[in-house]
Parts: C-alpha cells; structure tokens; sequence
C-alpha cells in the first residue's frame, strides 16, 4: 500500500496526510501548514508482520491514552532512521535518535516526540502473532538499540526494504519466518543474562491470559468472571492487566473482530458471513456486521470481496491509495491470513 500526497495541491496536503493519521495520533507540522507538505509512505505486508518505509516533513507527535482504548493497537515498533533526528517521550523517559540509530518503542503506551525531515524504516511486530518475541521485547523496552547484533538487524531491515517490491506471495511465507528469526536473534540475546532471569510476573499473567482468550474465542460466555478463573487471576488483576488496551471487554471485541477479518480474507474460507461470526462468539449476524464495520470502516463482505481475492503473480506492494486509515491497517496485521483460529 503506498499514501502520498505527491498528486494533492500544496496547500491541502498535509490535511490529506493528516486524514489518514488522525484517529491514531496527533500529528502537527513544524513548517507552516500553508507550506507544502510532501510526503509517502510505502508499506508492504509480511503476513501478520509489517515493513513501512516514511519520507516525510518534520512533524511533532502524540499518541494518548484515548486514541489507544479507541484502537487497541499496541505493537512494536523497530524503527531506523536513514537520515533525520527522532525524540521520544514515554513517560519519564526521553529517547533521541538520529541516523542508523534503530530504536525500539510500543504502540501500546502514550508518547509524545517530534522528528525532523524524515526517511525512515520500520518492522511492526503484533504482540498477539507472535507472544513469545513480544514477551522478549517487553522485557526490553522501549528505547534505542545499542547491543551486539544491532548492526546487523540494521542491514537486514535495509536490505528487506530494497527487495520488497519485487517480493511475490509464494516467497512470503519464508521472508517473514525469517525476519522474525532475525530479530529474535539480534536483539533478545540481548534481554538474556539477570534482565531474562528476572521473573516479570505481570508479563506472564498477561501473555497466559491472551492465549485464554485465543483458545476460547469462540464461547460467547467469555466474559471477565470466565477469563478471571480460568487464567488464575483475580477480578481486580484482570483490570488492571487490560486497562492498557481499554479494558478486557474491549480486548475481546477487538480479538473476535480481528479474526474474523482474517477467515473473511482467507480464499480458503467457504464459510458464510453468519458462520464466521459464530465461529468468533457472535450470534447476531446484525450485532457483529454493525461491531465490524465500526472496527474496521467496511462491511464483513466488503471486507470479503477485497480481501479474500489474490492474484498470485501479483507484487505485494500495490500502488492503491486505501480508503483505511492508518490505525485500520496496523489492527489488520494481527488478522492476517494465517492468524489463529478458534478450536473446532
């Protein structure tokens, strides 16, 4: 997918790039908004992982708890600067980069920044494709890379951003296996030694109770009081756990959804809309086409007819201006073809 407001008339191009970005932060120009604003983004898909190459004026940032509970995305972000300075403030915490210093950061925290003219890469990595490399990351966090094999995830992401456009769809499969392998490599190593020994105990809480809710995604009684028991939590840890992601009640919808974006997707799936519903918990055909359309901004068979056709021969980075905003395309990723699927 590529976003550019290299065809938009200069005075209206930052309202048109900010279109596509409002709902998942808050973006402000630091030229004058009259002045023109040039700017693409190219981002190919690596199945339930993405790469998204930015060029784009200097900007100041935000990204609040609102826009988080509203989205529920909270991945991470492996980012490289191919030229141009990044700050980034999350919490206390200040972090500054510049130029091929990668910095690691979530989406699933508020933060504010700016950055200067930018040309940068970045991998988005869903907590929820992959739980065992989110829980390696976490015990990170956010900040700038600096480890032994931070050099070579930095020529790796460069050389993965230069091969994408002539990737085809039967290489897919092994590119993002390798890609994962590859960070895993480079940069938990990294979280071994006493950070890995300490025992991060919300972390496991957290990481048991999702595979709970993928496991039983399907029962339409999977509600706090069922996740609290069968997790081994109490009621007030549940809250607390999944107040980041707006709530648990919030985090399941957006579960349910999000699967059932991917079997809509799938050219495999020969399922009928009210039976991919079921198979997330929805019994209301109505209740889950309404609950989908305002997740994703399309309907389930919308989402079918553009989704669920692929032309094998075709490139994957497709020069189409989407009608989904920005946070759309990053709930996508989790609902990938290949996403899990609830238990028969």
């Amino acid at each position: 997918m590529v976003f550019s407001t290299g065809d938009v008339e200069k005075q209206h191009q930052f309202d048109v790039w900010n279109s596509k970005y409002s709902s998942f932060n808050t973006l402000r120009p630091l030229t004058r908004v009259a002045d023109e604003f040039k700017a693409c983004n190219e981002i190919w898909s690596l199945g339930q992982l993405a790469l998204m190459r930015n060029l784009a004026p200097a900007v100041a940032f935000e990204r609040s708890l609102r826009q988080i509970r509203r989205d529920c995305v909270d991945h991470w972000v492996i980012r490289v600067a191919r030229s141009g300075q990044f700050r980034l403030r999350i919490g206390d915490a200040v972090i500054r980069t510049g130029r091929l210093q990668p910095i690691l950061f979530t989406l699933g925290l508020p933060h504010e920044g700016d950055r200067s003219m930018a040309d940068w890469i970045s991998l988005y990595v869903p907590r929820d494709s992959f739980p065992d490399l989110a829980a390696g990351l976490d015990r990170l966090g956010s900040r700038i890379l600096d480890g032994p094999g931070t050099g070579l995830l930095v020529d790796y992401m460069t050389m993965l951003e230069r091969r994408m456009p002539g990737v085809t769809l039967a290489e897919l499969p092994s590119l993002a296996e390798a890609t994962r392998a590859m960070v895993s490599a480079c940069l938990l190593n990294e979280a071994g030694g006493s950070a890995m020994a300490r025992h991060d105990v919300e972390v496991t809480r957290l990481g048991r109770l999702r595979q709970v809710i993928r496991r039983n995604i399907a029962s339409p009684t999977l509600a706090p009081e069922k996740l609290s028991r069968l997790g081994g939590v109490s009621r007030s840890q549940l809250y607390r756990l999944f107040e980041p992601h707006g709530g648990v009640a919030r985090y399941i919808q957006a579960q349910r959804l999000r699967l059932a974006h991917a079997m809509l997707g799938d050219p495999e799936c020969r399922l009928t809309v009210a039976a991919i519903a079921e198979r997330v918990g929805h019994f209301d055909a109505s209740a889950f086409s309404r609950a989908f359309r305002q997740e994703f901004g399309y309907t389930p068979s919308e989402a079918r007819a553009t989704f669920g056709r692929w032309l094998p021969e075709a490139p994957l980075c497709n020069d189409i201006l989407h009608a989904a905003d920005f946070a759309g395309i990053l709930r996508r990723l989790g609902a990938a073809t290949g996403a899990i699927r609830p238990q028969d």
